[in-house]
């Protein structure tokens, strides 16, 4: 992929790669740093330094650590409070769809890197994130991706448009970078408390999610976890706030995680967005295609009338 590179500022393309640093056509170098290059624009709210010095950001690996007691409870022991149910056969469709060699670019790919690689095995998966607590392939800001115009047959951003600070020109950047024909691939929370602080910014609505993608139609949605989730979610967060003190916080998350647990199977009852169900789930994913068709906002709204009540 080094061939589609560009430099995040100049959009100048990438000439050459040492150990060291990439190259562009105009002179200027951006660092690599442990085998991972960093192509942050000025502009961005992230650095190399954050990198360099392992600033803690949007993840810290440490919360996969298991020989720690309490990851090991919450991570491995306790039920959780939702779940998506559908993700699975939801990427296994899209595989399916995408024909050999299809170049993906996976945005926030956290730590499924090794995931979204071996689901996608027979395509040309590229993982990206803001920070290098994972090891992805390259460490940009999505809203400066460094890539040329139309180079990917699908973008994949799960659980990243929140932590954005400028959503519009995020979703911009994937649709210029998508293929004509391409799919974008987006998942977000409607509902969901404070998160990754002090990057969380925004929440997405039905309407809202689907504003943002003007060029683009929309080939299928789902809610990924459902009102109820969102109930069992919204009820242990306002239990564990009541208190600062560590132990009886953790007492409220072991009894609402046992208590209230089971509430996410309701949702399997109701899996699609209907003028009901869109009130207030947990999120959203959405499958776009790139189609170019610029739409005016007016007519992107009329889109939610084709909802069933």
């Amino acid at each position: 992929m080094l061939e589609y590179i560009i430099h995040p500022d100049t959009r100048s393309r990438l000439v050459s790669k040492t150990d060291e640093y990439v190259l562009f056509e105009d002179k200027s170098q951006l660092r690599i740093y442990n085998g991972t290059p960093i192509l942050f624009s000025i502009d961005s709210i992230f650095n190399e330094d954050d990198i360099i010095n392992t600033k803690k950001t949007t993840q810290d690996s440490a919360h996969l650590d298991t020989s720690n007691v309490k990851n090991f409870i919450r991570r491995k022991l306790l039920p959780s409070l939702c779940n998506d149910f559908n993700i699975e056969k939801r990427y296994d469709d899209l595989s399916k769809s995408l024909p050999p060699e299809s170049r993906i670019l996976i945005i926030g790919a956290g730590e499924k890197i090794l995931y979204y690689k071996n689901k996608f095995s027979h395509c040309v998966v590229i993982t990206s994130d803001v920070h290098n607590e994972f090891k992805p392939d390259y460490i940009f800001d999505g809203h400066f991706i460094p890539f040329v115009d139309n180079c990917f047959d699908m973008v994949l951003a799960a659980q990243v448009i929140e932590h954005t600070i400028n959503p519009w020109k995020f979703c911009q950047e994937l649709q210029r970078v998508t293929k004509t024909g391409g799919l974008l691939q987006i998942e977000a929370p409607q509902n969901f408390p404070y998160h990754a602080e002090p990057y969380d910014f925004f929440r997405f609505t039905y309407t809202g999610m689907r504003s943002l993608f003007s060029e683009c139609e929309v080939v299928k949605t789902e809610i990924t976890e459902g009102n109820a989730s969102m109930v069992a979610v919204t009820i242990s967060n306002y239990l564990i706030n009541l208190s600062s003190k560590r132990l009886i916080r953790s007492a409220w998350l072991f009894l609402t995680r046992i208590l209230l647990g089971w509430l996410k199977y309701l949702d399997k009852l109701q899996p699609l967005p209907n003028r009901r169900t869109v009130s207030m789930p947990k999120g959203y994913a959405f499958t776009f295609k790139k189609d170019t068709v610029q739409r005016k906002p007016v007519e992107l709204l009329k889109e939610f009338y084709k909802l069933k009540r």
